[in-house]
């Protein structure tokens, strides 16, 4: 009996440790393909390191390209540069990782822009749809489930959010979340670089909480930014360019608050330390330019985020001093 006992504890213990699945996903953002066609060298360099890390997912919030209103790009030139990127992303695709495109507005200025983003954000969630119940009909707005985590992906290359957005969030996020509730989109709610939108920052700050969102990751910004705003404390988690072809300082009152000699600044929501250098221009810039987040779940109740960049030896380091 004893021995019976002792093996069907053994078991529970080895069911218990079974159970804990840890997985991961990261965020990048902002690649900005040249209008050549060439991809950032220092963006492949990143993208080894992603795969290195072998997250579940990879989510990139957005400006993939590098159109502009009115640009003179023929829409054969245009889809060229998503060939491209998917040349650049062919080692996630190998190993398995799953891609999630997030639309950003240098990726849908004009019609070409808009139609090309579609025809390979739909692509590419293909790669995904035996793993995703994702629905492909719409790949600017969509929401999924993955290890009973909840990902809410939208269509915010500028700071608007249009009624069907609205209606389609509200309906898809009515019932209460099990765990944890993401939020991707391209531009901030807050920005640390230029301004808000006082209206949209309100609103849709509002509608995020109301709805639990935990964490809204944005780019756009060129900056790496983590803080919490003042909506039943939604956190927001701006990501850098993770190409790094050209990055912007600090807006001059957010640096003067966050950081000290011009050489050490403090992240808002972590209180961690990290570097900026100030440039013949006088302003602030983050000294590691190229930057990725990554969120490691421990189990399916518990996260840990860890910001990285690249060192001048292309090695990975911590963006922070911590």
């Amino acid at each position: 009996m004893i021995k019976i006992i002792l093996l069907l504890i053994c078991i529970n213990i080895n069911f218990s440790f079974a159970s804990i699945d840890p997985w991961s996903f990261i965020v990048m953002s902002d690649i900005h393909i040249y209008p050549s066609g060439k991809i950032p060298e220092h963006f492949k360099t990143m993208v080894a390191h992603v795969k290195d890390k072998k997250p579940d997912l990879v989510f990139i919030t957005g400006d993939h390209t590098n159109g502009n209103r009115g640009d003179s790009h023929s829409p054969k030139k245009v889809s060229y540069w998503y060939q491209q990127l998917d040349k650049a992303l062919t080692p996630l695709f190998e190993a398995g990782i799953i891609v999630i495109p997030i639309v950003g507005n240098h990726d849908y200025y004009e019609t070409k822009h808009k139609e090309a983003y579609k025809v390979w954000a739909q692509r590419t969630l293909k790669k995904s749809s035996e793993t995703l119940e994702i629905s492909l009909n719409n790949p600017v707005y969509f929401n999924f489930k993955y290890k009973k985590q909840e990902f809410f992906i939208f269509k915010l290359w500028t700071q608007v959010l249009d009624s069907d957005q609205k209606k389609w969030f509200v309906k898809a996020s009515q019932h209460l979340p099990k765990n944890f509730r993401f939020g991707f989109g391209h531009v901030p709610l807050k920005s640390v670089i230029g301004r808000t939108s006082t209206s949209f920052y309100k609103t849709v700050g509002e509608l995020f909480s109301k709805s639990n969102i935990d964490i809204y990751f944005a780019g756009h910004e060129h900056t790496h930014w983590d803080q919490l705003l003042p909506f039943d404390n939604l956190r927001q988690i701006t990501v850098g360019t993770t190409s790094g072809t050209y990055n912007f300082p600090l807006r001059r009152q957010v640096r003067d608050l966050h950081c000290r000699n011009n050489k050490i600044c403090t992240m808002p929501n972590s209180n961690n330390r990290f570097l900026i250098e100030q440039r013949n221009d006088k302003n602030g810039y983050q000294v590691y330019k190229q930057n990725f987040v990554e969120v490691i779940f421990d189990s399916s109740k518990n996260y840990q985020i860890y910001s990285y960049g690249l060192g001048i030896d292309s090695s990975l380091v911590n963006f922070y001093l911590d």
